[in-house]
């Protein structure tokens, strides 16, 4: 499958789960509100600890609710993408790993992605759009970045990989922080 194509399907099929996940939310509760940012701190391991609930329920007390999306199980996808090999594994958008062969990750780079993506001045912000178009956590860690791609377009993905190839990287395996069963 064309990894461009395969990545689009990755992303409808969530958002299609994300979509009917806040529905059913709306539907159980008096107060509530999807895509909700939070400043948890950086001991929380999330990048400048800011973080997007899927989802909070406020009816007496806040409760954040997260979607558990389907897991979907497909042949190994590889790829090139400018100077560097992908390997995508296992690929659940709400969960992604990207592991890469780089000594330290250009943090002023993810910083500069990390401020479109995440949009935490929510400068991207739409009056009334269904969804944010946001990621929704980073977490950097050594030889890997944990990302949950929430809202955002599969751009944010590319976008992502491409900040890791341009910083020398010439390796990128993508697989997901758990092993689940198929859907």
């Amino acid at each position: 499958m064309n990894p461009t194509a395969f990545i689009i399907s990755i992303q409808s099929h969530y958002l299609d789960q994300f979509r009917t996940f806040v529905e059913e939310q709306q539907q159980n509760c008096v107060q509530g509100s999807a895509e909700v940012k939070f400043q948890i701190g950086e001991e929380s391991g999330l990048f400048r600890g800011l973080c997007c609930v899927d989802f909070i329920r406020n009816d007496g007390q806040v409760e954040p609710v997260e979607l558990q999306p389907d897991f979907i199980t497909f042949e190994p996808i590889s790829g090139r993408l400018g100077g560097a090999d992908f390997l995508i594994e296992q690929l659940q958008w709400n969960d992604v790993v990207i592991h890469h062969t780089l000594p330290a990750v250009p943090l002023d780079r993810i910083d500069a992605w990390f401020e479109h993506w995440f949009d935490p001045d929510d400068e991207r912000y739409v009056e009334g759009a269904e969804l944010g178009d946001i990621v929704h956590s980073l977490a950097v860690q050594p030889k890997a970045l944990g990302v949950d791609f929430g809202t955002a377009s599969p751009d944010a993905f590319w976008s992502l990989l491409s900040v890791l190839e341009a910083a020398g990287a010439a390796g990128l395996r993508i697989s997901t922080s758990q092993t689940q069963a198929s859907s």
